[in-house]
């Protein structure tokens, strides 16, 4: 048994590996395309003040002294700076996913028309679901200024203590319940999961993200909520834990078990449809996963419906779906987990179950 599951993990990985290289075009932080958008990173490192005119310069932060990178990796920025005031502040190419990224980017019209001496004055926050991506931007920019104006850099490398929490949180989903039994234990942890992990943190495990890890590395601090996780997902099986990522720790699967708590009251299917919607999740997996290896409409990744925890910006139909499962699990058990999500799908793979 234990040398199948070896075996299921092992394939899992490879699979990862290949859709990895196909998608991003990296593997382990090595770039193996020729990625102009990298190279103009890099030109940027050898000039980070750039003077255009005499009344126009930009602010290249890849390589300015205190900057910190994102959830993915480093976000570089440049800022043109015309007539002595911020005139634009453009994101260059990152690791970032897309749809935290996007969320992310809303700071960037606070510091226009301000100049350097303000801006550096000014208390922009994190935006609430983006939290990391947003706290890179606002440091970098803040760093670049700091940069221009001849100032000396402030301390950059503290992390957000939302960080240490979501830690904290994942960690005790990690290993409390491997001791501890209690049903009213387990409610806490899985509200936790669901308010801190899933709301207010934004920390869960999608495909997106997992590809990133797999073509970028991990970033600190934010990168031990990543290793806590994918261990749960992927090593604990090994061990006689199966699924502990999925009933334990994530933040969707964590809302179905606490709506399902509701009603005692369940549908009951017959084997014959349960077996349909089994095989139902199993095609869909295989025909997503065939997409991020032929390269096409890998856009689905961002679709998943751990995005409608952060409903500042996740879109109505996302919200809307997710909303429809927990409503359903209510009578039927965890109903999106057991027979669509296709990240638990990868993980039912590699456990050799799935």
């Amino acid at each position: 048994m234990i040398k199948n599951r070896i075996f299921s993990l092992l394939l899992v990985v490879l699979m990862l590996i290949a859709a990895s290289v196909t998608v991003n075009k990296a593997l382990f932080g090595r770039s193996l395309a020729d990625n102009s958008a990298s190279e103009a990173i890099e030109a940027c490192k050898a000039q980070p003040v750039e003077i255009l005119a005499r009344d126009e310069t930009v602010i290249h932060t890849a390589d300015v002294p205190g900057t910190i990178s994102g959830y993915a990796g480093p976000v570089a920025l440049d800022i043109r700076i015309s007539g002595g005031k911020i005139s634009e502040i453009t994101p260059l190419p990152n690791a970032e996913s897309p749809s935290f990224f996007d969320r992310a980017t809303v700071v960037l019209t606070n510091w226009r028309g301000k100049t350097p001496d303000e801006a550096l004055e000014m208390k922009v926050d994190a935006v609430s679901g983006a939290t990391y991506s947003s706290a890179a931007i606002i440091t970098n920019v803040n760093a670049g200024l700091d940069y221009y104006t001849g100032a000396v850099s402030r301390p950059t490398g503290s992390a957000p203590w939302k960080i240490w929490v979501a830690l904290a949180v994942t960690l005790c989903a990690c290993i409390l319940p491997l001791f501890v039994k209690s049903k009213s234990y387990h409610n806490v942890q899985l509200a936790a999961n669901v308010l801190v992990l899933g709301f207010w943190c934004g920390q869960f495990l999608d495909y997106a993200l997992i590809l990133k890890y797999i073509s970028g590395g991990f970033t600190w601090p934010v990168g031990l909520i990543a290793i806590a996780m994918l261990a749960a997902a992927f090593i604990y099986p090994l061990f006689g834990h199966p699924e502990h990522y999925c009933t334990h720790i994530c933040p969707l699967g964590s809302a179905q078990q606490l709506a399902a708590q509701i009603c005692r009251y369940k549908v009951k299917m017959s084997p014959k449809v349960l077996k349909g919607l089994d095989w139902f999740r199993k095609i869909l997996w295989a025909a997503l996963m065939l997409l991020l290896w032929t390269d096409c409409l890998d856009g689905w990744m961002d679709l998943e419906l751990f995005q409608a925890f952060q409903f500042e910006s996740a879109s109505w139909w996302i919200i809307g779906a997710a909303s429809l499962f927990v409503v359903l699990s209510v009578v039927i058990t965890r109903p999106y987990c057991r027979f669509v999500c296709p990240t638990g799908s990868l993980f039912k793979r590699s456990e050799n179950i799935g």
